[in-house]
């Protein structure tokens, strides 16, 4: 599976540099919602699904990922407003939890689930799976990621993507000013990728390949 990762320039080159992208921790998603897409309009179940929340935000997070590298508004927010770069993997499907969208909370059967031990990891791969309708156009995909596995650099948690990834791109923004050199000079040595240049469309409002700039092939040298 194709997934693409949207970073600043400064950023993607390097995530090149230490191979390795940032997790993005529970509590610290930009969606308030995440694990709560429940319907929590009892207090008591409200307060347990809060405690379940912030138990899980310490032992589980995500690399996360879009479908889709031709929306403007992913570049827009993501990628320093089309000055930054889409770095491209190859993903094993098996990896990969699929974001749904829905326009109202779930109802769940919290008799059931009590009845199966409670909170468990299925449930929050379940919700954790699960955004508001508007958030539709990132086209989002997940890796979760035990954080125990992850590198704690200044309170940012970082996990290496070589063992579970493989990059295979880069797409440069279209007002990005990125060169063959900056690229080379942050690879690992051998390590190979192919540069992709992007420009906004004539006839859509997308983001598309810029044909008039050759595709560069790069092996890392450092």
């Amino acid at each position: 599976m194709k997934v693409f990762h949207f970073l600043s320039k400064e950023h993607g080159l390097q995530a090149l540099k230490n191979q390795r992208l940032k997790v993005a921790t529970i509590n610290e998603l930009n969606d308030p919602f995440e694990l709560l897409a429940a319907d929590l309009s009892n207090k008591k179940e409200r307060q347990n699904f809060l405690a379940w929340k912030n138990e899980i935000s310490k032992k589980i997070g995500f690399l996360c990922f879009s479908l889709n590298k031709r929306n403007p508004l992913l570049w827009s927010h993501y990628a320093q407003k089309h000055k930054g770069l889409a770095l491209e993997f190859e993903v094993s499907d098996e990896l990969v939890i699929p974001v749904r969208y829905r326009q109202t909370r779930q109802k769940l059967d919290l008799e059931a689930i009590r009845k199966e031990g409670g909170f468990s990891a299925s449930l929050a791969e379940r919700l954790g799976s699960t955004k508001y309708i508007d958030w539709e156009y990132e086209d989002e995909v997940r890796v979760p990621v035990d954080l125990t596995d992850c590198i704690n650099e200044n309170r940012l948690l970082f996990r290496s993507f070589k063992e579970i990834i493989d990059l295979v791109k880069v797409h440069a923004g279209p007002l990005c000013d990125i060169s063959r050199s900056e690229v080379e000079s942050q690879l690992p040595k051998g390590q190979r990728v192919t540069l992709h240049f992007t420009r906004t469309a004539f006839r859509s409002f997308t983001v598309v390949k810029q044909h008039r700039k050759k595709t560069i092939e790069i092996e890392g040298k450092c």
